[in-house]
């Protein structure tokens, strides 16, 4: 999961500096949903280990 979530920021970014819509650009808003929810997914089982 974690290098999903390295995958998708690196594309993230790299969209971000190739578009001129930036943030507001639907491929971001759609990638950084994404990685919201696998981030919160990870800490979810991070905690539940503990």
């Amino acid at each position: 999961m974690e290098d999903k979530i390295v995958e998708l920021r690196k594309k993230l970014i790299k969209i971000v500096e190739n578009n001129k819509g930036g943030f507001s650009n639907e491929e971001v808003v759609l990638i950084s949903q994404e990685l919201d929810r696998l981030i919160l997914e990870m800490q979810k089982k991070k905690r539940s280990r503990n």
